[in-house]
């Protein structure tokens, strides 16, 4: 199938097999999609489209003999970030179906479930479209307002220089206000104890990959002997992911009034969350972890939802020890609506000291794209478990900075520390 001199939809179908080919075209027209379609088969063919053929929607198949979907993932938020993609193939597994998602895709559709699957697919991603150009479109239009108003100019249109100027400071502003939504000051144990003698003492590092973060982190008091601490990590990065932030911000306070069961927590958030994506049409997922300490009762109980598992640094006998079990985390929040997430117990004793972070910590690469790992920050948890709990923090994201000799964090990248300073006798 070539271009058709017709209007329409323009089309750009990366698709080796004629059969396959003619399906999608055909379900297409079923649904009433008037369109132009030009198809590649290589790589060469799929480039030399996206210049010439300026396509409005990617249909790609995630397997061909010489080239691939991910790649064309990659080519295609190069060469035409607005354009979405969809991927239209074979049987996908779970976690391939995550990572397209995660690395940009708009929405996956196996060849085998295309009627009724595909064209809602396609109509959903155009709304997307549409959406995010109007949105981008209006806050364009504001910018030249204030920047009128201000300045009381009477031109129209800004040198390419003022407006990366302007959309820079919206980011700085917006910066700002995510990191004023993260805790300053964390509560102490008891109540009315001042900080140096809190039987919970907290520490943290906090850095975004760009201007705004996908990476978030909560500390609330529970009760007068425990204290808990949600961390989530939000698929992506920049504005998109920053604004989900601070709806799961929303939902952890908002929910966390009714329970204290880290379990039943992650399980209404996600639900929440999932009618949310679910009524906007957004296809996105958030891995997080809801922990709580209690100092009465000696013990830590939490939940995890496709979150690194937090390790707990024991002081005696020293050790570094994760708090999740391999495979007993549930799924990332907003995939699965009837996701159950279980809650696990662990003790703690005085001078241990629990570390909760996301996956861009050990995720860093170097120069050489070698990635730190999460067997080197155990080795490095470990080295330097003799330290005040501060200087800890410190020391692991300076060996992380070390080794990645300059080279930029890909990830955001959130570390936060708990000391268990004492333990209380009686509950209070």
């Amino acid at each position: 199938m070539n271009a058709q001199e017709n209007n329409g939809l323009r089309i750009l179908l990366l698709e080796d097999s004629d059969l396959d080919a003619e399906l999608i075209a055909r379900e297409l027209r079923r649904g009433g999609i008037e369109f132009v379609v030009q198809r590649a088969q290589t790589r060469p063919e799929f480039e030399r489209a996206i210049r010439e053929f300026r396509p409005e929607l990617i249909l790609a198949d995630y397997n061909l003999p010489t080239f691939d979907g991910a790649l064309a993932l990659v080519i295609a938020e190069q060469s035409c970030p607005e354009v979405p993609v969809l991927i239209v193939s074979g049987a996908v597994g779970e976690e391939t179906a995550v990572q397209v998602l995660k690395n940009g895709a708009t929405d996956f559709v196996l060849k085998d479930r295309l009627a009724g699957r595909l064209v809602p697919a396609v109509q959903r991603a155009l709304r997307e479209r549409a959406e995010v150009s109007s949105r981008l479109q209006a806050e364009a239009n504001l910018r030249t307002l204030n920047h009128e108003l201000e300045q009381r100019v009477a031109e129209r249109t800004r040198e390419l220089s003022e407006k990366n100027a302007a959309m820079e400071e919206d980011l700085r502003m917006a910066r700002e206000l995510q990191m004023a939504l993260l805790p300053h000051r964390f509560p102490t144990l008891p109540r009315d104890a001042a900080q140096a003698a809190s039987a919970v003492k907290f520490c943290s590092i906090f850095r975004p990959a760009n201007s705004v973060s996908g990476d978030f982190f909560n500390v609330v008091r529970v009760s007068e002997t425990a204290v808990g601490i949600f961390i989530c990590d939000v698929m992506g990065h920049g504005v998109r992911a920053a604004l989900i932030t601070a709806m799961m911000r929303a939902l952890e306070e908002q929910l966390g009034e009714t329970t204290a069961d880290p379990g039943a927590l992650l399980t209404e958030i996600n639900r929440s969350l999932c009618g949310i994506l679910r009524q906007s049409g957004t296809t996105l997922f958030a891995t997080a972890c809801y922990l709580i300490a209690d100092v009465a009762t000696s013990r830590i109980t939490l939940a995890n939802a496709g979150h690194p598992s937090p390790l707990l640094v024991r002081h005696r006998p020293a050790s570094v020890v994760p708090l999740t079990a391999p495979h007993t985390a549930g799924p990332a929040l907003g995939l699965f609506e009837a996701a159950q997430f279980q809650t696990h117990a662990s003790p703690v004793a005085a001078a241990d000291v629990i570390l909760l972070f996301t996956d861009g910590l050990f995720e860093a690469e170097n120069a050489h794209s070698e990635a730190f790992g999460e067997t080197r920050l155990r080795a490095t948890i470990a080295h330097q478990a003799g330290l005040q709990p501060a200087q800890l923090v410190q020391g692991i994201f300076s060996e992380v900075e070390r080794f990645t000799e300059g080279h930029p964090f890909a990830d955001d990248v959130c570390l936060v520390g708990m000391e268990v300073a004492h333990l209380a006798t009686t509950a209070a």
